[in-house]
């Protein structure tokens, strides 16, 4: 009885505190409380840079215009911020806002949000989906690649080159440039840190390199191909140029393989290399 009393008294103290904390708030100070908690501000700025990043590389005249307007908007917090409080003002009352206030304040709502144990749990629920998505991924990653001619009409043998690891743009390129003799740029336009993963997949019984890149690769490489339709890109691993496709179209989505002559040995190497472990 006595433990029932003292857990009782536990949980009024723990309601007291969170009442008490919300008290002397106002609503404008406990809207704002919310929406940083809930990092709503930045998710929102990055979900609108996603969309509009890929469209500066290809709008012009007042497009462009638009574009730049809207990114200056974006990047005024204050100006988000008061958008996103405009909102909850229209869905929430009073009473709501209360509760959405106190709630954040609670373990219930930390433990939900932020435990990777929350997240780990649902993933699980959802794997096999994932190898689903995983699959149609690589099928469409397939069909990227088809957008670069990864295959020499002659055997491709690896150039050795005096560069960094990374994708290079050539440089005085013409169709009767031959790969022994092609000059890369001075700097590669992606490095190892464009790549969030790498990994062997098979493509009829071949073994490939699959290349995922970060966002920021994405775009890099997005930018890559576009400037360079019609020429050649290199891709340099260990001092060599181990593949050089011909770009036909840029590439959005950021995912690309890396087909040769290499053995499952080679390529275990390579892979190791670009993600420096």
């Amino acid at each position: 009885m006595s433990k029932t009393r003292t857990s009782l008294l536990s949980i009024g103290l723990t309601i007291i505190t969170i009442t008490f904390i919300g008290c002397g708030k106002t609503r404008q100070e406990k809207t704002l409380a919310i929406i940083n908690k809930l990092n709503i501000v930045e998710n929102q700025k990055n979900s609108y840079e996603f969309q509009l990043e890929p469209l500066k590389y290809q709008a012009t005249g007042s497009d462009s215009l638009r574009i730049l307007e809207l990114e200056k908007q974006l990047s005024d917090d204050i100006t988000v911020n008061n958008k996103i409080c405009s909102a909850f003002n229209k869905l929430f009352n009073n009473n709501e806002i209360d509760d959405i206030y106190n709630f954040i304040q609670t373990s219930a709502f930390n433990k939900f949000f932020n435990s990777t144990k929350t997240y780990r749990a649902i993933e699980s629920e959802f794997k096999s989906i994932d190898n689903e998505i995983e699959q149609i991924t690589n099928n469409l990653s397939m069909l990227n690649t088809n957008i670069m001619d990864e295959k020499p009409v002659n055997k491709f043998e690896p150039i050795s080159v005096d560069k960094e690891d990374g994708f290079y743009a050539t440089v005085d390129y013409t169709y009767s440039t031959e790969y022994k003799n092609i000059k890369l740029e001075d700097d590669p336009s992606l490095t190892s840190k464009d790549i969030l993963e790498a990994k062997k997949v098979y493509n009829e019984n071949r073994a490939e390199i699959s290349i995922v890149l970060t966002k920021k690769g994405a775009r890099k490489f997005y930018l890559l191909t576009k400037e360079n339709i019609g020429k050649p890109i290199a891709i340099v691993i260990n001092k060599e140029i181990v593949s050089i496709p011909k770009v036909h179209s840029e590439i959005m989505g950021g995912k690309v393989n890396i087909s040769g002559n290499f053995s499952e040995k080679e390529i275990d190497k390579m892979i190791k290399k670009l993600t420096n472990e």
